[in-house]
């Protein structure tokens, strides 16, 4: 695979990113929410449907509530996609070798592309974490809107309606793998959306492992994404290169 390639995937992502990111805050937000009025656990979400979710969000936080993440979402794929064609290109330069051939075989060809795509998943789980609890975050400025609550707390229980803590202002980032139990979770609470600082509050308080809630599943997810769309830009490279188009074309018009 070629540098031009590499490239082509970096701006492919970046062309891609607003037409994903707000289905990725969709799915996130809806995921975390589980069915509607669910009574075991109080995601601060209840839409009833994706095209309510599209709705509610955007007459209670605005359509730029759909682009949560954006900026995050960017620094999560990039690398990512670096990543993943880098593996890929080394790891099938291996199995050339090996092979004596450029056609490596099926087996190997699934085996290298979905390492690559799985390997590069791990490597940038901390950025997805970040990424996934800065598009759930709930926005209190809305009047429908409100902090995810899982269990009461004596400080607030005396209050009167209405009346908030400092605390209960903050606006959760939590994607954390939410118990569906009432109880108290330890996910980090921010009140930001870069990157950055994410990363730092997350490591305070949760530690290394913090970064990489979910690297189980993101390692199967991205390992058959890449696994299927590596394999697939193979068969059709080598199908077009047996069947250029322009021969075709030339024989039908001779």
């Amino acid at each position: 695979m070629r540098n031009t390639d590499r490239e082509t995937g970096l701006v492919a992502d970046l062309a891609a990113a607003p037409l994903y990111v707000p289905s990725e805050v969709l799915k996130t937000r809806l995921q975390l929410q589980g069915r509607h009025n669910n009574p075991h656990f109080n995601s601060g979400y209840n839409y009833r449907s994706t095209l309510h979710a599209i709705r509610t969000i955007a007459r209670t936080e605005g359509t730029g509530a759909l682009y949560y993440g954006y900026k995050a979402t960017l620094v999560r794929d990039l690398p990512y996609s670096a990543l993943q064609f880098a593996f890929y290109e080394e790891e099938r330069g291996w199995a050339k070798k090996y092979m004596g051939s450029n056609n490596i075989g099926l087996p190997l060809e699934i085996f290298t592309a979905a390492t690559a795509g799985g390997m590069a998943g791990v490597l940038t789980t901390p950025l997805d974490v970040v990424k996934t609890r800065i598009q759930t975050q709930v926005n209190d400025t809305g009047t429908t809107s409100k902090r995810p609550v899982l269990s009461p707390s004596k400080h607030t229980s005396s209050l009167k309606p209405g009346k908030r803590t400092p605390e209960a202002q903050k606006r959760p980032m939590s994607m954390s793998s939410p118990s569906t139990t009432l109880r108290t979770h330890g996910a980090a609470m921010l009140t930001t959306s870069s990157v950055i600082t994410g990363l730092k509050e997350i490591y305070k308080t949760e530690g290394v492992a913090g970064w990489f809630r979910g690297v189980g599943p993101r390692f199967v997810w991205t390992s058959v994404q890449s696994g299927t769309m590596l394999v697939l830009f193979q068969t059709l490279l080598r199908f077009f290169e047996d069947h250029p188009l322009s021969k075709r074309g030339n024989e039908d018009f001779v």
